[in-house]
């Protein structure tokens, strides 16, 4: 029954959430509880320290040697973007424990009332989605983890062979430096995956109302049931909007930044005879934020698809059996139909935009517009 709300306990391990799931012994009962807060912010201070003091002391080595260039100043953006991203996350952790805390039991509030009162859905077609929803999870999880090793060995190995023919003695800063990196960019994915499972978890649980509602002989007191699921998750799909809220803008920020710069990373070192090997980690960095980037908008903009089906089954559902329908169940359809009037709020980012497809293809659009000024300020550098 908690299978996927179990599930987001992988983000506690993975330093993304301060929640966890867990069942308790004395009431034998499954609640969330905040977990590992304090270690969790204290982790990830240190290595953002860390990472800032290396990042800092590499850039003025560059910039001391002269070395200055658009590629410098995009490997600059790129890092002060993982630290506008990271120390906000840290805040968020310290400072939102409480209120995502009260979300999650929400939604645990939600599974147990769904599972409770309407058993119309097959118990045995629920656990194969649910499983296979968890599959994806994995999956998703999985091609991370294992892209970005593999992109943080092949260029690990490359910083070693341009160490050892040049007897660079900066190796080390670089290689802790390149760690760092790749650990706060699985943070941040993560992170934006953990958002993207609340969107997933909402739409689900619609597109079950939405079954119940379209079966036979649905009586006045279970859809009476349905729309009350229907205003819970509707206020949870508010409090996910308002927790996630100023996250969302800088990871769609990141997705623009990271994205922009890296597809110049990869156009640089292919112009300057590296092969693939030597701009593996940037590719794979771009394809994971271009993936994620795109699940993330799919998951919110399923969540409106989802609704809009289920407003289309209650409409449907009034005319049929209009003779038999009792004054009652005309009384409640009126009421039904003022709800539907009633337009339902949408999942913005801090009310500045709305989170849907469209999202993604306005910053993929942005992302090809910063590549064309990236390389306009190159002819600059080039010029005499």
């Amino acid at each position: 029954m908690h299978a996927e709300l179990q599930f987001l306990n992988i983000f506690n391990y993975c330093f993304v959430s301060p929640t966890y799931l867990h069942l308790d012994s004395l009431t034998n009962r499954y609640e969330f509880q905040c977990r590992n807060v304090y270690w969790m912010v204290t982790l990830l201070a240190v290595l953002v320290t860390c990472s800032f003091s290396c990042a800092t002391f590499l850039m003025l080595e560059i910039l001391r040697n002269h070395l200055a260039s658009v590629m410098t100043t995009t490997t600059i953006l790129l890092y002060m973007m993982r630290y506008l991203v990271m120390v906000p996350h840290i805040m968020w952790i310290l400072l939102y424990r409480g209120r995502l805390k009260h979300d999650c039991a929400f939604a645990l509030s939600i599974v147990q009332e769904k599972d409770k009162r309407l058993f119309q859905m097959p118990k045995l077609a629920d656990q194969r989605r649910k499983r296979k929803t968890l599959q994806l999870y994995w999956v998703q999880i999985g091609c991370i983890v294992v892209s970005l090793l593999l992109g943080s060995v092949v260029q690990s190995y490359t910083l070693w062979s341009i160490a050892s023919a040049s007897r660079e003695h900066l190796f080390g800063y670089y290689l802790f430096n390149l760690l760092a990196l790749v650990v706060m960019i699985f943070i941040s994915l993560m992170h934006l995956m953990y958002a993207q499972c609340w969107a997933l978890l909402i739409s689900f649980y619609l597109e079950e109302l939405v079954w119940i509602t379209k079966s036979e002989h649905l009586e006045l007191g279970s859809l009476r049931t349905v729309i009350a699921l229907w205003d819970d998750l509707t206020y949870f799909k508010q409090r996910v909007a308002s927790t996630f809220g100023l996250m969302n803008v800088l990871h769609l920020l990141d997705i623009l930044i990271t994205c922009a710069t890296e597809s110049y990373a990869i156009i640089y070192f292919y112009e300057f005879g590296f092969n693939l090997l030597g701009a593996l980690l940037s590719i794979v960095i771009l394809v994971l934020y271009t993936g994620s980037c795109f699940l993330f908008a799919y998951a919110h903009d399923l969540v409106e698809v989802k609704e809009a089906e289920l407003k289309d089954a209650l409409k449907s559902m009034q005319y049929t059996n209009l003779k038999r329908q009792s004054r009652d169940q005309k009384d409640f359809y009126d009421l039904v139909n003022l709800k539907l009037m009633m337009e339902s709020p949408k999942i913005t980012a801090c009310g500045l935009f709305e989170i849907n497809l469209q999202i993604f293809y306005n910053v993929f659009a942005a992302i090809i517009t910063y590549i064309v000024i990236l390389f306009q300020f190159r002819g600059f550098e080039k010029s005499p």
